[in-house]
């Protein structure tokens, strides 16, 4: 069996939330920093419409497997940090789901 050899991905720190690493292979280093930057992406816009459809459809673009979870993973730590936020959001930001609608 050939063991695959495994790179530091790095979450930067954001939101008064540390930073961290998680190993997975270099084909996979791409989608856990997209997941990172679409996560940040519906944080920075707020009509960015409901979370779990944007990761569903997101998710889609990558293969099924190690690259999918790399790129799950990127963008549930980039929420995770938002939601760990002490303070609530930064400098007295809103983010609400205003748009309701949903359309594949």
């Amino acid at each position: 069996m050939i063991e695959l050899q495994r790179h530091l991905t790095h979450l930067p720190a954001h939101d008064g939330q540390p930073a961290a690493d998680f190993g997975w292979s270099e084909d996979c280093q791409a989608s856990f920093g997209h997941g990172v930057q679409t996560a940040q992406a519906w944080l920075d816009d707020t009509n960015s419409g409901w979370l779990w459809a944007n990761l569903l459809l997101e998710r889609q673009l990558n293969p099924p497997g190690a690259q999918r979870h790399a790129f799950e993973l990127g963008f549930l730590s980039r929420i995770h940090q938002r939601l760990c936020f002490p303070l609530g959001f930064p400098l007295g930001g809103e983010h609400g789901a205003r748009r309701t609608e949903f359309r594949l």
